[in-house]
């Protein structure tokens, strides 16, 4: 009897010791998104101009930080955010903004564990995103990196047709098009919007990673 319970526990074993190692060994196909604002970098000339009363002239600057706290509270009507639809402004405050650096080394982790990078932020005017971004972050990252202009994605601009009701879902739904149309089979966020990340955590038909910044 003796001998028949340790030979159970040497297959058990050797079971989880084959799998485990199957599992450490494939190869996965693996990208990486990173949102921009408060998630890497932080701009001084980007704002959401808010109004409490629609019919008044009177505006709040908002920063990303600030929008965050409030954008639940009220219909995205109270929300004017023609700053990340200027391509000047859009250009100048990726070129000159503050690198965050603290969340740099999560990023070279996975690059240096063959990770892909993508863009997916809520801002506008992704064709100036494109020519800007990857200098920058090769500028701050100190390191080469995968980032193809087919995964830079701005949810916010106005002249692509991206669908979703507000930004967060309109990243989900990128996310779900890459899990069922393209070659990766792990996808990842890192963004520093709860509310982002919830939705995504709470989408069950694909188990997309996440990693939620906080500043």
């Amino acid at each position: 009897m003796i001998i028949l319970i340790i030979i159970f526990i040497f297959t058990i074993f050797f079971i989880n010791f084959f799998f485990n190692s199957n599992y450490q060994n494939k190869k996965y196909n693996k990208i990486l998104f990173l949102d921009i604002d408060d998630t890497i970098l932080r701009s001084d000339n980007m704002f959401i101009y808010f109004k409490e009363n629609i019919s008044s002239n009177k505006e709040i600057k908002l920063s990303s930080n600030d929008y965050k706290l409030i954008s639940n509270k009220y219909d995205k009507s109270h929300f004017d955010f023609r700053d990340f639809d200027n391509p000047y402004l859009i250009r100048e405050s990726i070129l000159n903004s503050k690198p965050l650096t603290n969340n740099f080394n999560y990023i070279r982790e996975h690059i240096n564990n063959g990770w892909d990078l993508g863009i997916l932020t809520a801002r506008g005017e992704e064709e100036e995103i494109k020519k800007v971004i990857s200098k920058w972050l090769k500028i701050n990252l100190g390191m080469s990196f995968n980032l193809e202009d087919k995964n830079i994605y701005a949810v916010g601009d106005k002249h692509i047709k991206y669908q979703g009701k507000d930004f967060s879902i309109k990243k989900l739904n990128i996310l779900i098009n890459y899990w069922l149309n393209t070659k990766y089979d792990r996808i990842k966020l890192m963004d520093d919007n709860e509310e982002t990340i919830r939705i995504i955590d709470s989408y069950l038909p694909y188990k997309f990673e996440y990693y939620l910044v906080r500043n």
